[in-house]
């Protein structure tokens, strides 16, 4: 083999070597979840209002870059919180109480320059229009005054806690993501279970004895001193 030959193919070897280094460093790049915080729900506070038990949670380190540059491209972004109101129980697995599925949905309009936001879940229908980024990226990771049970389901005096997972998903079939992502993945997540520590139902004494009849008509109860303890 000829010397110039010979130089020619190691320099063609160096050449689509380095270039197929530098392919793969940039996809890893791409779907390396590098060094960007977990997910986590946090903050989950428990109250009563009326004839429910609602509770406030905040999703932290929820909206990734990757995430807003989506959004931003007009791709439907939907993150769905998991809620679930148990019963503390020392001996046996703790039993479910109540559940409640919130989806919360972001989509860009690029033709009026507004985000369009929508609450959806058990007794929990709203939707909001801004243009404000910080806005819908609050609306998006904050749950507020979501009803998880009537009070009249609950026992005073046992041990109750709420848990709740939050997870994202885009929507993979909207242009031109659904090109892009063929070769490159889009890192969906779910978090992992968060609680309260262990919650007790409060009731005037002189109300007890109406409120244990668990009956629709106990819901009533207006002159009831209702609270969870901190």
């Amino acid at each position: 083999m000829k010397l110039s030959t010979l130089f020619q193919n190691k320099f063609l070897y160096k050449t689509c070597t380095g270039l197929v280094a530098a392919i793969c460093l940039s996809l890893w790049v791409l779907v390396s979840p590098a060094v960007a915080a977990s997910p986590t729900v946090a903050n989950i506070g428990v109250a009563t209002k009326g004839n429910y038990v609602l509770m406030d949670a905040i999703l932290t380190d929820g909206m990734e870059r990757k995430v807003l540059e989506a959004i931003e491209s007009g791709v439907p972004m939907t993150i769905t919180f998991q809620i679930e109101l148990r019963k503390q129980n020392s001996f046996w697995a703790d039993p479910l109480i109540r559940t409640n599925e919130i989806s919360h949905t972001v989509q860009f309009d690029s033709l009026k320059k507004v985000y369009r936001f929508s609450e959806v879940g058990k007794n929990v229908k709203r939707k909001f229009v801004t243009h404000e980024k910080d806005r819908y990226q609050h609306l998006m990771q904050t749950l507020k005054n979501i009803p998880i049970s009537p009070i009249y389901q609950l026992d005073p005096g046992e041990k109750y806690y709420v848990r709740v997972k939050a997870d994202l998903e885009m929507d993979r079939f909207w242009f031109p993501f659904n090109y892009l992502f063929f070769f490159v993945p889009f890192n969906d997540y779910e978090t992992s279970w968060s609680q309260t520590s262990p919650l007790t139902l409060d009731l005037e004494p002189a109300s007890t004895e109406a409120f244990n009849k668990k009956s629709k008509e106990g819901r009533g109860l207006n002159h009831v001193i209702r609270s969870f303890n901190k």
